[in-house]
């Protein structure tokens, strides 16, 4: 009687080889072509440095980034969701093993006995060993445990594309930041230019050259540049405690590292490595495609539950009526349980539950269409974005030199009175609107480098920062 169920078990382990369900195959991601990549001048094949930010050298950006991806509060999030993961693959892939487990139990009972239905009292003390074991015989515990994997993977990848997120909303911010603090300087140097030129205005009145006229244009004019200000002030205040929270931090704790400094804009052509392996670069494509592999691992979970499910259990212990005498010799016992279950009678709810593992998978298939569509408009749009606002950059530095040309020549007129005050109005108010273009311009240029090497993947942010080491 012994040896049947463990001939039983053994046979059903030789045979559990077999999972039903589709297996499934991942595709090589194939080689892109990005159409825009190839600008002269824009864009160079050789690879960025292992993080990309370090090309700006600019010591405080590297400080910033590094430190937020050591201490991002959505980086600490994703890695409690991989740590997570980890835990239910590590069980899933345990389930096709006996589990063993100890216990000891205590059974009183007291119910009629003889013919006379006098009641007793009898007592069972039981130690030992109980074991459970499910035969994996159509592998519906390995397909759980592939599920478990391919999250647990997928999980992995979002940690990586939090972390490149992380690192280009700091880099973006900080360009951001830098360009309002140019804009700043701007506006208080054309209101510095407004105060001569108001005080001279003044002058000419009072010896009878000007007109009261003319003294109030330039006063309205420097009002003007003075209202933009705090608006200005304000975006710098917002681009700051955003950083701050970016690093885990307060807002205002990084406020002293923050002060103004030059950052000129990135005018070398921008390293793109190898542009083919886009696919395999970004993390968000690796995810959907892991998403894909569970959902297909799980169309076999639900397969299998349209056949049997065999497990053994089993006892091994001491049985005993009485406490003191528990662990002797005489009271070793053993049991073995062999049973089967199927949902012979409920194959409804298990065909409706393998339709919807399969809609599932059908899916995880469009969201992964769809992630490498979207990577591929990405980074086309980064990549036309940066060539732009390069382009947008040489026209508007141009337009600057001009400007300031021209003003330079106003106010020289006007001085020597050949010149009307109108003109030298005229000249101020296009020497601002020019160099507050130019400040914004070189800050766009930045933000849209950030924007090409988030969109190629991150190029070398995956294992930055001590932080996500704590995911492995």
């Amino acid at each position: 009687m012994v040896i049947r169920p463990l001939a039983l078990a053994l046979a059903a382990g030789l045979l559990a080889g077999c999972a039903v369900g589709p297996d499934y195959r991942a595709a090589a991601p194939a080689p892109v072509q990005l159409q825009h990549a190839q600008v002269e001048g824009v864009f160079a094949a050789d690879s960025p440095v292992a993080g990309w930010w370090r090309q700006f050298d600019d010591p405080v950006l590297e400080r910033l980034v590094g430190d937020a991806l050591a201490a991002n509060p959505d980086l600490r999030i994703a890695i409690t969701r991989v740590r997570a993961a980890r835990a239910v693959f590590v069980e899933r892939r345990l389930d096709p093993l006996p589990h063993v487990t100890a216990g000891a139990d205590q059974l009183r009972t007291r119910q009629a006995a003889g013919a006379d239905g006098e009641r007793v009292t009898t007592e069972e003390y039981s130690l030992g060993f109980d074991a459970a074991w499910e035969l994996d015989l159509f592998g519906r515990l390995r397909r759980g445990a592939e599920a478990a994997r391919a999250d647990l993977e997928a999980e992995q990848a979002s940690l990586e594309d939090v972390q490149v997120s992380v690192a280009a909303e700091v880099a973006r911010n900080y360009f951001l930041l830098r360009g309002v603090q140019k804009r700043i300087a701007v506006a208080e140097q054309t209101l510095a230019n407004l105060h001569d030129t108001l005080r001279l205005t003044e002058t000419r009145r009072d010896l009878g050259a000007g007109s009261e006229l003319d003294v109030q244009s330039s006063r309205a004019q420097l009002k003007q540049i003075e209202a933009g200000i705090p608006l200005l002030e304000t975006s710098a205040a917002r681009a700051r405690h955003r950083l701050a929270v970016l690093l885990g931090l307060q807002p205002g704790a990084l406020d002293p590292l923050l002060a103004p400094r030059p950052t000129p804009a990135y005018v070398k052509a921008l390293p793109l490595g190898d542009t083919r392996e886009l696919l395999r670069q970004r993390a968000d494509v690796r995810m959907a495609e892991r998403h894909l592999a569970a959902a297909t691992a799980r169309v076999g979970v639900a397969t299998a539950d349209l056949f049997p499910r065999i497990s053994i259990g089993g006892f091994a212990g001491f049985v005993s009526g009485d406490f003191s005498g528990l662990v002797a010799g005489g009271n070793q016992a053993w049991s073995l349980a062999p049973s089967i279950r199927w949902a012979a009678f409920d194959f409804g709810s298990v065909r409706a539950r393998l339709r919807a593992a399969e809609a599932g998978a059908d899916g995880a298939a469009v969201a992964y269409e769809k992630a490498v569509l979207a990577a591929l408009e990405d980074t086309e749009n980064s990549l036309v974005d940066y060539a732009r606002h390069q382009e947008r950059l040489r026209i508007v530095a141009d337009q600057a030199a001009a400007a300031r040309r021209a003003e330079q020549l106003a106010e020289a007129g006007y001085r020597e009175g050949a010149a009307d005050f109108l003109l030298l109005l005229d000249a101020q108010r296009t020497q601002l609107a020019a160099d507050d273009a130019l400040a914004d311009a070189e800050a766009a240029v930045n933000i849209a480098a950030v924007g090409v090497y988030k969109a190629l993947g991150g190029a070398g942010t995956a294992g930055e920062g001590g932080l996500a080491s704590l995911a492995r």
